[in-house]
Formats: structure tokens, C-alpha cells, sequence
């Protein structure tokens, strides 16, 4: 899920607004990011990197919810759109590769009308597929916001014309179609040719909204998965006994036995739920089946280092679970629907993160899964982290030593620690399913993340890591804290109240109202909503 179209001044002034206020680039070093490579330009990276120099992190030491990176922020930077990077427990440094010049594109074929196919069609390698609200990610092959073509069509042919480019070839590619244009000085006809790994399964914002219209090289992947009780799958999440995670896990579990009891009864998939609290027991195991672990006695000051070690002990020390699946989840996930296991077959099936991308760090990644590794098959590592992961026990069992293994390594590397920072338990998740020989298909309909995406369509799951701000009449504000927000960190140390107000009716994301509407509900009818442990209150 990488950039889309050109950069733009007011997304810029956004980013520097952003990284002073929360640190993003705190202890990292960015005087050495390169502003091209093999050719291709890199306005994100030229843009984060002149800021950083300029930035001073106030952070303290061991602070324990730093900032993840949203799945599309890479794409709403370089489309003009707003971005915020305030997300989930983890920092990210953001570096994209994108690209400059390529040749002329050849001239459109016709497109045939309604459902005939002609017979080159039939034995095309690249069918034209075209999804309307659609913006694929991805390495850029050739910069569309100059490059203009008549139809969708023609900007497929261009990407065809392209695909053995080097060192980039293009297999995905994106079209504006509408008159007005595409926003922030996107022209109508603009055409990017872009390359991701996965082009099977392209990456990328599908929102109705969204007035972009993209296409892949490649015949789509069947992503819905296997219905049946025989992938009836666990829901595991880990969690430590600090308030913070004690709210979010009670609204999580709500959740997930609301819509385990809206779906079929026959063929729904939904099973058993355990938290892994990784600390001493809480008031909360009488509420959620819980299983206690042990948490690390020196976290390194990381306090994601205790999740891969709480997944190993889980297979060691707590009861054995029916289900063949599990679904790896985070305390900050609410359900909107009655969940699928989107596994095809034994694969484990996972939500892709752009910012998650070991191409770029070949180096790194062969000296903690082996310098055997082809570029090709780094390359292909999944660009996932541990959350959300459906996947079968005996392969989760199979992977967990491995994975606290190589995080632990990746902690103490200098190198690998200062380049990886935040997400390098992500890293090393993905790392050790290469290890193993674990491969991931990717679902990108798994996880929504407002404000981001803003239409419920046919997402699963609700991730709530991000600050939503938005004016007193419902314009979204990013970067500024706005009249009306809603962000999880404002009640790291309490309770949020019961009955939050509802985003201003201006407020067009259709997300940001559902998940105020789930968190009122839950606190609404869960027993002793302000006080759960025992030990503090509601904060405002």
C-alpha cells in the first residue's frame, strides 16, 4: 500500500506539523535516506527527510505507545491527500521508492462492449480488468500526473508496454477518469504505472468515494477464503494489565460475541476467544477467558517484545484450544460483521501494511533469515506483521520460537534496531515465517482503518489506532487537533465516558461514526464500565 499520485506543498506542511507534534522519527537517523535511487525519484522520503533534520524529539524514554504508520498514508501523501501517522504501539520511519521516466506508451486497444470478449482477450497474459474506486499502491514505474491517456484502457496498455522495465516493471496501474480530475491537482487522464510484489492481490484504498480507477497485470486472487465448520477458527489476542489495554479488550470482546451470535449457526466460523495476559492477573479473568503468561523481566524498554514470547507460552501453558485456526488479534480491533477465515487452504491469510516492506532492506533481512535469499524471494516476504493473522495452530506453534528468537536478535542489532525501531517485532514476525517456509496471502479487506478508509463495504475487521479530528462542521483536519476527535490515546490512563458525542454532521466517514456508535453501545452495557480493575476513573 504505497503512494499513489504526486506529492503535494499542503500534505507536506501536514507531514512537518505531524512529526513535531508526535515524534514520529524519534532516535532515527535519516541524514543518509537516498532521494533517488537506480533513477527513480523518492519525493516521500526527500520530504520526511529534509523535515527530520529540523525535528527534536521531546519523547520520553520508553514510551510504550508510540506511533504505527497507517496502511495508506505512503498513498495519501503522494495523492495530495491529508495523512496522519498516530497509530498503534509501534513508530515507523516512512520510506518509499518511486519512480521517474519511462517510454511511450502504445496506443489503446478497443475495449469491447458489455460482456464479449474478443479471442486475444481470451489468451491475453495481462487481462484488462479495471476496478472503479480503486487505488492501487506501489513502487512508481512511471510518474502519472504528466503522463496522460484518453481511457483506462490505454494507461493498461502503457503498463503492458512497461513490464520488463528495469529495474522496475510495471504490473498494476492507475487511471483517473473523472472530468474534474482525481483532487489535489490530479488531472483527468493522469495514468501511474506502478509495481507492487503481490499484484495478484493488489494493495491499495477501495473506497466509494474514491474517484481513481486501477487495474493489474495479473488474474485476481480468490481472497474469501474457505466456508465450513472445518475452519472454524480461535480468536487470540495479547494484552499486558494496564488500563489502556483494559478498555480497548472489553469493547474488543463485546464485539466479538455480538457478531459470533449474528452469524449462521451452521456454516459461521467464529469459535473460542483467549486473552494472553502477558502480567499478573487482573480483575478482567473473570469477564474474558484469559490465560496468564509470563511477561519478560527486561523488555529492553520495548514492550512489544513480550508478544511473540506470550504466543510461545500460550502453546505451553494454556489449555489446548479445538479449533485448527487461529486468528491473531490486537486489543484495539472491533468486529463489524461476523467474521470469515479468509485462509485458502492451510496458507495463512493476513492484512499487508505498506510500511512493512524487507525489498528495501536486503541486507538486514539476510543476516537474520540467511544470505541464501534471492532478491526475488525477499521480495515476495509478506509485507505483514502478527495482527491480523488467520493462520493454523501447528504452523503458529512452528513459527512462535522462531519469531521471539529473531525479534529478540533484531533488538539487540544496532543496526537492524535503529532502521526497524517500532515495527521490528513485525519484522521479525515476517522474517521467521520466511525462516520456516511460512507463506502469507494477503487480505487487504481484513482490516479498515478510519480515518483513513471511511466506508464500512466489505471490511471485517474496525482498527481504531488512528486520531480522527474534524472541525465543528465535519471537515476531516489532520495534524490539528480538531473541535471533534476521537483518539484512543486520550484515555491512556482512564476510561473513556459513556455516551462520547457523535461526529459533526458535516462529518462524511462513515467509519469514524460507527466506531463512536460501538464504543458507546459497549460502554452502555457493560457492567462496571468505569471501573474495571479497581483502580481509577473516567477521564472526559
Amino acid at each position: 500500500r504505497i503512494g499513489m499520485a504526486g506529492k503535494r506543498l499542503p500534505a507536506l506542511g501536514f507531514v512537518a506539523a505531524f512529526l513535531v507534534a508526535f515524534n514520529v522519527f524519534r532516535n532515527a537517523d535519516h541524514s543518509g535516506l537516498p532521494h533517488t535511487q537506480a533513477g527513480r525519484v523518492d519525493p516521500l522520503t526527500a520530504t520526511t527527510a529534509s523535515l527530520v533534520a529540523h525535528v527534536e524529539s521531546a519523547a520520553e524514554s520508553g514510551a510504550v505507545d508510540a506511533p504505527r504508520v497507517p496502511a495508506n498514508a505512503a498513498a495519501a501523501v503522494t495523492s495530495g491527500r491529508p495523512v496522519s501517522f498516530i497509530a498503534e504501539d509501534d513508530a515507523v520511519v516512512v520510506r518509499r521508492a518511486n519512480a521517474g521516466a519511462g517510454s511511450t506508451a502504445k496506443p489503446p486497444r478497443p475495449i469491447p462492449r458489455g460482456d464479449e470478449k474478443s479471442r486475444d482477450e481470451e489468451n491475453d497474459p495481462h487481462p484488462f480488468n479495471p476496478q472503479t474506486h480503486a487505488e492501487f499502491g506501489g513502487d512508481v514505474v512511471k510518474w502519472g500526473q504528466t503522463f496522460l491517456v484518453d481511457t483506462p484502457r490505454a494507461c493498461h496498455d502503457a503498463c503492458v508496454a512497461h513490464i520488463n522495465d528495469k529495474p522496475l516493471g510495471c504490473n498494476v496501474w492507475v487511471y483517473c477518469p473523472h472530468p474534474d480530475g482525481c483532487g489535489n491537482d490530479q488531472p483527468h487522464k493522469a495514468c501511474w504505472l506502478k509495481r507492487q510484489s503481490r499484484p495478484e492481490n493488489p494493495t491499495g484504498p477501495r473506497d466509494k468515494l474514491n474517484r481513481w480507477t486501477s487495474g493489474s497485470m495479473a488474474a485476481p486472487e480468490d481472497v474469501s477464503g474457505e466456508r465450513g465448520k472445518h475452519k472454524r477458527f480461535h480468536v487470540v489476542v495479547t494484552t499486558n494489565a494496564n488500563i489502556y489495554q483494559a478498555w480497548q479488550v472489553r469493547v474488543m470482546y463485546y464485539w466479538y460475541k455480538e457478531m459470533k451470535k449474528r452469524q449462521d449457526p451452521i456454516h459461521g466460523q467464529m469459535g473460542g476467544f483467549t486473552r494472553v495476559l502477558h502480567d499478573d492477573a487482573d480483575a478482567l479473568i473473570d469477564e474474558i477467558p484469559t490465560c496468564v503468561v509470563n511477561r519478560l523481566e527486561n523488555e529492553m524498554g520495548f514492550v512489544v517484545l513480550s508478544r511473540p514470547n506470550a504466543f510461545v507460552q500460550f502453546f505451553e501453558k494454556c489449555p489446548e484450544i479445538e479449533e485448527d485456526y487461529i486468528l491473531m488479534a490486537e486489543p484495539d480491533h472491533l468486529y463489524l460483521r461476523p467474521l470469515d477465515n479468509l485462509m485458502n487452504g492451510r496458507t495463512p491469510a493476513a492484512f499487508p501494511f505498506f510500511y512493512i516492506d524487507p525489498k528495501k532492506y536486503p541486507k538486514l533481512v539476510r543476516r537474520f533469515a540467511g544470505e541464501h535469499l534471492s532478491d526475488f524471494e525477499i521480495e515476495q516476504m509478506a509485507p505483514v506483521g502478527s495482527s491480523p493473522v488467520f493462520i493454523h495452530k501447528d504452523d503458529l506453534r512452528r513459527v512462535a520460537p522462531v519469531w521471539r528468537d529473531v525479534t529478540f536478535k533484531i533488538k539487540t542489532d544496532p543496526e537492524a534496531d535503529k532502521e526497524w525501531g517500532w515495527v521490528l517485532e513485525m519484522y521479525g514476525y515476517t522474517i521467521a515465517a520466511t525462516m520456516v517456509g511460512l507463506k502469507h496471502d494477503l487480505r487487504p479487506q481484513l482490516q479498515a482503518q478510519p480515518p483513513w478508509d471511511k466506508s464500512v463495504g466489505d471490511f471485517f475487521i474496525l482498527h481504531f489506532t488512528y486520531g480522527n479530528d474534524y472541525d465543528e462542521h465535519g471537515t476531516f483536519t489532520p495534524g490539528k487537533i480538531g473541535a471533534w476527535r476521537f483518539d484512543k490515546r486520550t484515555w491512556m490512563s482512564g476510561i473513556p465516558p459513556k455516551n462520547l458525542p457523535m461526529p459533526p454532521s458535516g462529518c462524511d466517514n462513515e467509519l469514524v461514526k460507527r466506531l463512536v456508535e460501538m464504543v458507546n453501545e459497549a460502554s452502555a452495557a457493560l457492567p462496571n464500565w468505569e471501573d474495571p480493575l479497581g483502580r481509577t476513573k473516567a477521564v472526559g
